[in-house]
């Protein structure tokens, strides 16, 4: 195929055909697909804080754990296999559960601090996890419940519900089509 000459005899560009006209949406003030910058709708918005305010109080919740010594000792006192342990061996287990929990604790709330900025983003993999990170966190409402799991996990619920309102969907998708 050839470009076709002008009269002067420079080679012509071929012809490019004009866009496709807007769609409705984009006529509303829809971000456009080309438009890299997708305005973050309120319920996304308070999604994250929520997120945030659930990361303190699960790192509050770790913390307040070590001054829970005396009650994880009767708790593994009380169960079939303390019997079995020496005195050494009984205070490592309450050493590593009080670790344990704070560990959990720390890392959930770090989770909730990098998901929750990703969803922000509009990634929606970050969403999907934030919703497993729940599910999580209510199972393990039944092997303990403590007041700040369950107003973690509370809030965690309503984050969640809030990340699939009709417009923090429509924001998801926006910005997989802008990327």
């Amino acid at each position: 195929m050839t470009t076709p000459q002008d009269p002067d005899g420079r080679q012509q560009q071929p012809y490019i055909p004009p866009p496709p006209p807007l769609s409705e949406s984009e006529l509303q003030g829809s971000p456009a697909a080309g438009d890299r910058h997708v305005p973050v709708p309120k319920e996304v918005q308070a999604s994250f804080w929520i997120w945030i305010a659930g990361a303190v109080l699960s790192v509050v919740g770790a913390l307040l754990a070590l001054t829970q010594r005396e009650e994880i000792a009767r708790a593994l006192r009380d169960s079939p296999q303390s019997g079995q342990l020496s005195p050494a061996e009984f205070d490592a287990a309450v050493t590593f559960s009080l670790l344990f929990a704070v560990a959990i604790g720390v890392v959930f709330a770090g989770l909730y601090v990098l998901f929750a900025f990703k969803a922000r983003a509009g990634r929606n993999w970050a969403r999907v996890v934030l919703t497993v990170l729940t599910a999580l966190g209510l199972l393990s409402l039944l092997f303990g419940p403590s007041l700040f799991g369950v107003v973690t996990s509370l809030l965690s619920v309503v984050a969640v519900v809030l990340l699939y309102m009709p417009n923090s969907k429509a924001y998801f998708d926006a910005v997989k089509r802008a990327g």
